[in-house]
C-alpha cells in the first residue's frame, strides 16, 4: 500500500522533448498557422473569441525502472506502478531491464520470472522487456553459460523491435558477455547485434525510433557505443535512449539530436535524495508526430477517479475531528528534579472498517518516553488502551508545549492508505501549582491581552453540560474575538462577536454551531460578568447574571481534542486564532450547567467537583527561565500556559 503522507508528493519533473514549447496565447487558440478555426458553441455573448482545440494525432507509453537490490519479497512498489499504469491507460509497458533479483540457479529462477508474471496479470496492456543483468546472469552453479538461455524461453529475445503507429521501438541486449568487470572490454555490443541492428534500422518505414537497454553505455569509458551512437546519428530518426542500472534519475542531456535519459528504480534499491534523484518512480511518454515529452511520477502519485468514495470522505471528516483518541492521566513536573509518570492514551475506531493505530512523542530533547507498540490494529467499534510511561524534566518557568500524535491508517477500497492524525496535549501537572492557585493572595490580578497574545490550556475533558464564564472588559472590535473557547467544526467557546457576547456549541450531526447572542455590548468601562450555558438540550448566554438568549441545542457534544485558549479561539493545528484584546478575570469552566435562571454573579469563584478549569490569575507559578504557567485552582492542573506576551494587572474598579 502507498501511504499518503502530510507533505505533497514530489512534482512531476517534465523533461522537454522536440514539442515547442510556446503555448496557445488566448484560452482555445488554433494550435497552428492553418489549424481550422472552429468557434465554440456559445449560449451567452462574449466579447471573448473561443475556439474548439485543433485535432492531435499520439500515443503514450510507461517505462519501468529496475526493481532489484530492494526487498525481493516484496512488489509493492512495482505493483503501485502498474496501477499508476493503468489509470494513465498508457498504449503499452517498457522496462529497462533487472525484472529479479536473479544471480541464481534453474529452479530458483524460473520461480522469481513466475512470480513477476503473477503481478504482470494485472497490468491491462502488453509488456515489453529489456533484459538486464539480474535477468540473464547465473548463480554460483551456472556462472560462466548464465540465464540467457532460460530468459529467452521464458521471457523474451534477447534483443527485439516493433512498430507501432509512426514510431518505431528497439530493445538492445547490454550484457553479451555476461560481465561488466571491465567495461572497455565487456560493455562492447558484438557484431552480430550491430548488424542487426542496421538491418533493423534500414527495414522500418517509422519516422521516429525510441532505444532502450539496460546498462547506460554511453557513461562507460572505452566501450563500442560511439559506434551505435554513429549508426542512429546516421539514420537520423531516433528521438531518444533509455537505460537503467544505476537506481537514480538522471537527464544525460541530447547529442546529434538523440536525447538520452537514465531511469531510476521501480522498487529497487535506492539512495537518501527520495525527492528527486532517488525516488521510486516510472516515466509516462506522449508520442506526438513531431516529438515527445516524458514525465517523471514519483510511485504514488497518479491515482484514479475512484480514489475516494463519498462515504469514505464523510467518515475522514469526522475522524478528523477529533475526540476518538485521549489521554489518561498526564504526566508530572517538579521544581528540583525529573519525574516519570505512567499514563495511557485511550483510542476508539468510531470508523466503519479495521484501522491501525499508531503513537507518536511530539517532543525531544530532555523529555523522554517509552512502552507503547509500534501499530495496533483495531476493528470497528473496538478500543485499546495503550500504555506508556513520559519522563519530564525540572519544570523551569519555560511552556512544556509536548502533544502525543495518534495516527489511524484508515484504509481506502482504493488501496491508498490515509492517516488520520490527532495531536493530543499531554497534560503537565506541576508539583506545588495547584496550592499557590488555591492560595488566598494579598493581590487581585487579571489577565490582560493584546490581540496578539493569550493562554494555551491542554483540555481533554469531554461533557455531557458546560458552563463556560468569566468577569471581562475591553473595547469591542469587529468581527469574532475569543474569550474562552475550543471550536473547530466542533467543541464550544463563548466569543464577543461584533461587539455582543455569543456562546458556541456544535452538537453531534448538526451542519451549524447553535449560536445564542446577548444584546448587552461589551463595555470597556466596566467589568462585565458573561456566562454561556448548554444543558444538553438548550443554550443559554447570561450577561451579569440574567439571561439575554436562548437556542435548541439538544444532541451530545461534537468534541475535539483541541487545546482550550483564553483570549483567542484555536484553528485546526492547535494554535490560537480569533485573538480578543482587553482583560479577563476569572475564567472557569464546569461539567454542568450552573445557571438556569437569572442569579448574582460571584466575583471569585470556587472551586468544587463540577469545576473543570479554575483560573484566578492572580499570580504565575515557577518563573524562571520562561514566564511561568498560570495555575489551575480545579485541582485537574489544567493549568495555562502564555502564548506571545499576555501580562498580569491589577484588577482595579
Amino acid at each position: 500500500m502507498i501511504l499518503l503522507r502530510r507533505r505533497a508528493l514530489p512534482r512531476a519533473l517534465l523533461l522537454a522533448g522536440f514539442l515547442a514549447a510556446a503555448g496557445p496565447s488566448a484560452p482555445g487558440a488554433p494550435g497552428a498557422p492553418g489549424d481550422e478555426r472552429i468557434p465554440v458553441n456559445a449560449g451567452t455573448a462574449t466579447g471573448v473569441e473561443l475556439f474548439a482545440p485543433p485535432e492531435r494525432d499520439g500515443f503514450s507509453f510507461v517505462i519501468f525502472g529496475d526493481r532489484t537490490g530492494g526487498d525481493a519479497t516484496r512488489y509493492g512498489v512495482w505493483d503501485e506502478g502498474i496501477r499508476m499504469a493503468n489509470r494513465l491507460d498508457a498504449d503499452f509497458v517498457l522496462t529497462v531491464g533487472d525484472l529479479i533479483e536473479g544471480y541464481a540457479d534453474g529452479e530458483t529462477w524460473l520461480a522469481q520470472v513466475n512470480e513477476l508474471k503473477e503481478h504482470l496479470a494485472a497490468l491491462g496492456r502488453p509488456w515489453y522487456p529489456v533484459a538486464g543483468n539480474h535477468d540473464v546472469y547465473g548463480g554460483s552453479e551456472n556462472a560462466a553459460r548464465g540465464n540467457v538461455e532460460l530468459y529467452r524461453s521464458h521471457v523474451a529475445p534477447l534483443y527485439y523491435s516493433f512498430d507501432y503507429r509512426w514510431t518505431h521501438f528497439v530493445a538492445l541486449f547490454s550484457d553479451e558477455s555476461l560481465s561488466f568487470a571491465d567495461y572497455a572490454r565487456d560493455q562492447n555490443f558484438t557484431a552480430e547485434q550491430l548488424e542487426w541492428l542496421r538491418a533493423d534500422l534500414a527495414a522500418t518505414k517509422a519516422t521516429q525510433i525510441f532505444v532502450f537497454l539496460h546498462h547506460p553505455r554511453w557513461s562507460y569509458p572505452g566501450t563500442n557505443w560511439p559506434e551505435v551512437h554513429d549508426l542512429l546519428r546516421q539514420d537520423g530518426r531516433t528521438r531518444a535512449i533509455f537505460a537503467g542500472h544505476l537506481h537514480t534519475w538522471r537527464d544525460d542531456g541530447v547529442s546529434d539530436g538523440i536525447h538520452y535519459h537514465v531511469l531510476g528504480s521501480t522498487g529497487g534499491a535506492i539512495g537518501d535524495l527520495k525527492e528527486s534523484v532517488h525516488a521510486y518512480q516510472i516515466v509516462h511518454v506522449r508520442v506526438r508526430p513531431d516529438g515527445y515529452t516524458a514525465s517523471l511520477l514519483p510511485v504514488g502519485g497518479v491515482h484514479g477517479a475512484d480514489l475516494v468514495q463519498r462515504a469514505e470522505v464523510e467518515e475522514l471528516l469526522t475522524l478528523s475531528r477529533g475526540g476518538w483518541a485521549r489521554i489518561a492521566g498526564g504526566a508530572r513536573m517538579a521544581l528540583d528534579g525529573r519525574v516519570e509518570s505512567p499514563l495511557a492514551v485511550e483510542v476508539l475506531n468510531q470508523a466503519s472498517r479495521a484501522v491501525e493505530v499508531a503513537l507518536r512523542f511530539d517532543q525531544g530533547g530532555q523529555w523522554t518516553w517509552g512502552g507503547p507498540p509500534e501499530r495496533r490494529r483495531l476493528l470497528p467499534g473496538e478500543a485499546a488502551r495503550l500504555e506508556l510511561v513520559v519522563g519530564a524534566p525540572p519544570f523551569d518557568g519555560r511552556v512544556p508545549r509536548v502533544g502525543i500524535e495518534v495516527a489511524l491508517a484508515y484504509p481506502l477500497a482504493s488501496g491508498v492508505e490515509q492517516p488520520v492524525r490527532s495531536l493530543l496535549d499531554l497534560p503537565v501537572g506541576i508539583a506545588g501549582a495547584t496550592e499557590l492557585a488555591r492560595a488566598v493572595s494579598d493581590r487581585d490580578r487579571a489577565l490582560r491581552v493584546d490581540g496578539a497574545s493569550g493562554v494555551r490550556v491542554p483540555f481533554p475533558e469531554e461533557v455531557a453540560a458546560l458552563t463556560l464564564e468569566c468577569w471581562v472588559r475591553g473595547r469591542p472590535g469587529e468581527g469574532w474575538q475569543g474569550l474562552i473557547g475550543k471550536t473547530q467544526s466542533s467543541g464550544f467557546s463563548l466569543v464577543a462577536h461584533e461587539g455582543r457576547f455569543r456562546g458556541n456549541v456544535m452538537v453531534a450531526g448538526g451542519s451549524d454551531y447553535v449560536t445564542p447572542t446577548s444584546t448587552t455590548p461589551l463595555d470597556p468601562a466596566r467589568w462585565t460578568h458573561c456566562a454561556f450555558v448548554w444543558d444538553g438540550a438548550t443554550a443559554r448566554i447570561f450577561v451579569d447574571g440574567r439571561q439575554e438568549a436562548a437556542a435548541p441545542a439538544a444532541g451530545p457534544l461534537a468534541a475535539n481534542s483541541l487545546p482550550l485558549f483564553v483570549g483567542a479561539d484555536t484553528d485546526g493545528r492547535g494554535d490560537p486564532q480569533a485573538p480578543f484584546a482587553g482583560e479577563i478575570d476569572e475564567v472557569r469552566v464546569s461539567r454542568v450547567a450552573r445557571y438556569a435562571a437569572d442569579f448574582a454573579p460571584a466575583r471569585r469563584f470556587a472551586p468544587d467537583e463540577d469545576t473543570l478549569l479554575l483560573l484566578h490569575f492572580d499570580a504565575a507559578f515557577g518563573a524562571g527561565a520562561g514566564p511561568g504557567v498560570y495555575p489551575d485552582a480545579s485541582g485537574r492542573e489544567h493549568h495555562g500556559w502564555p502564548v506571545g506576551a499576555p501580562a498580569l494587572v491589577e484588577v482595579g474598579p
